[in-house]
């Protein structure tokens, strides 16, 4: 039995350590082109990181108007890019701070709530999900979480010991969560509903300190832009998805987020508690009523299996959090926790334009809080769920390579000529690297003889009207997969915008499928 729990352990240690590995060496993926351009205008000048226009989605536009986040994170990185420049594992664990600020978090709000025997185990449920590490990249969700959590546990802290530095702690830190992305302000009224519940209302003023960071920040936009970055957000912003086509996907991302659910079996009917057997037909009838409404909701378009599962998954796992109760003897914050749940789920509908499983990370803490005390010493499913993590881990950096590689190789293949790309996201970041010119959406500035370089998968915006008229093909390169799993490719996997019947990832064993095709032409109109 000993040798069997050694060998569980060291299997687990080996999955975390090689998600660190892919962590560190990953290369800029998806929105940490925005995270890294605002950087670099915070090193030109530091009161105006959203200076310039900036074409990242239809059309060049005032970056201030495409970003949909505070500048918190990239001013962190903005010192690290000054001195070693863009070096993928140096920036990368310059935002190791945030990781150990969110498992210090964890474990101090399971100690306080569920007992120390716990407390690791909250953490290596939270840490090691699908949706934490191989999502972090360079962009703002998992810095927000680790603020978000770590101030939390300070304030609670603070309330138990009755201890004012630990008050200001707390509110300094979920403050700053909002200044790394604005849907993580809900920090302020959640924490603000807590201390009601416990009836401290004397340290309510402590929470004044968390409005300061979004109060300064919102005074430089009025001082440098005019206006107040989040109140264009509040007012301007269109585009964002119905709300049916934000909260399916948001179930199938914490049903994919979690294998908490998985060793339910063994203890679902202690869970659940008294009514556990018109418990269970809620949650059955819910299962069938999310699946009947999904199908609705997308009626017409293909929806994988493995869309449907996670779907179910995450109307069981949600079903257990919500109608279950924490064991006997335990410090009881199941009310609280549930809110936090519901708060959480409502921000990532609401405040966000589409679905991701980003997005969903506020509600992982409470989710894993509330299922640990049943489910946390099963070593054999979290060391499954860490597995999992390790292959989304690998499979998107798979995924990401690609477009560093591809730009490596036109950059050598075209040396000396003009090139231009079409395409955002880590494209976008290695080929302007390469000094690729960016494809406008009216060709200006296009010549007869460059050379065009056209992803098939990556986000492209407007294209020049006309432009695959007077387009020579030259060169065509595909990028093959090396795991059987993928994390975005829209025929069911959609790691980072969870829209339509895509789920955040999908095993598959087509290996030439193939996950981006790189095409490369010379631009000849008639003289």
């Amino acid at each position: 039995m000993a040798r069997r729990v050694v060998m569980q352990r060291f299997l687990l240690a080996l999955t975390a350590v090689g998600i660190g590995l892919f962590a560190l060496i990953k290369p800029v993926h998806i929105d940490d082109t925005v995270v890294l351009h605002v950087a670099q205008n915070i090193l030109r000048d530091p009161l105006r990181p959203f200076a310039g226009d900036f074409f990242w989605l239809q059309e060049p536009q005032p970056l201030a108007k495409v970003t949909t986040n505070p500048p918190l994170v990239s001013y962190w990185l903005a010192p690290w890019i000054a001195l070693t420049g863009y070096r993928e594992w140096v920036l990368h664990l310059s935002c190791m701070p945030f990781i150990l600020l969110l498992m210090w978090g964890m474990h101090r709000l399971a100690t306080r709530w569920l007992g120390a025997e716990w407390a690791w185990w909250a953490v290596g449920w939270l840490v090691l999900s699908p949706a934490v590490i191989p999502g972090m990249n360079l962009m703002r969700d998992v810095p927000a979480l680790s603020l978000f959590v770590g101030g939390l546990a300070c304030w609670v802290e603070g309330l138990e010991r009755r201890q004012a530095r630990w008050l200001l702690a707390g509110a300094l830190l979920g403050g700053l969560a909002g200044l790394a992305k604005y849907t993580a302000l809900i920090w302020i009224p959640l924490v603000a509903l807590y201390t009601l519940w416990r009836q401290a209302y004397g340290a309510l003023g402590w929470l004044l300190i968390a409005l300061l960071p979004i109060a300064g920040w919102s005074a430089l936009n009025l001082w440098a832009e005019g206006e107040v970055h989040l109140l264009y957000l509040w007012q301007e912003r269109r585009g964002s998805a119905p709300w049916g086509a934000k909260l399916l996907p948001a179930i199938v991302g914490l049903g994919a987020s979690t294998l908490l659910w998985l060793g339910s079996g063994q203890w679902f009917r202690s869970a659940l508690g008294q009514g556990w057997r018109w418990k269970v037909v809620l949650i059955v009838l819910a299962v069938a009523g999310v699946v009947w409404v999904h199908q609705v909701q997308f009626a017409g378009q293909p929806v994988h299996a493995q869309t449907l599962f996670w779907l179910v998954a995450g109307v069981i796992v949600l079903g257990l959090a919500m109608l279950g109760s924490l064991p006997e003897g335990m410090v009881s914050v199941s009310p609280f926790l549930r809110l936090w749940l519901v708060v959480a789920l409502m921000a990532s509908v609401w405040g966000v334009p589409f679905q991701a499983m980003r997005h969903l990370l506020y509600a992982l803490p409470p989710l894993v809080l509330l299922l640990t005390p049943w489910v946390g010493r099963n070593s054999n499913l979290l060391l499954a769920q860490s597995a999992l993590c390790l292959v989304v881990m690998a499979a998107d950096y798979d995924y990401a390579v690609c477009y560093k590689r591809a730009a490596a190789v036109y950059a050598e293949m075209f040396a000396g000529e003009r090139v231009w790309y079409a395409g955002s996201w880590g494209w976008m970041f290695y080929a302007e690297q390469h000094g690729f010119r960016k494809l406008l959406p009216d060709g200006r500035g296009l010549q007869r003889g460059d050379i065009v370089i056209i992803p098939e998968r990556v986000y492209k915006g407007r294209m020049p009207p006309n432009l695959q008229q007077h387009l020579v093909l030259l060169d065509e390169m595909s990028c093959l997969p090396t795991v059987p799993l993928r994390t975005m490719d829209f025929r069911g996997a959609a790691y980072y915008a969870l829209v339509r019947t895509n789920a955040p990832f999908r095993f598959t064993l087509r290996m030439d499928e193939p996950l981006e095709m790189f095409r490369a032409y010379r631009w000849m109109p008639p003289p």
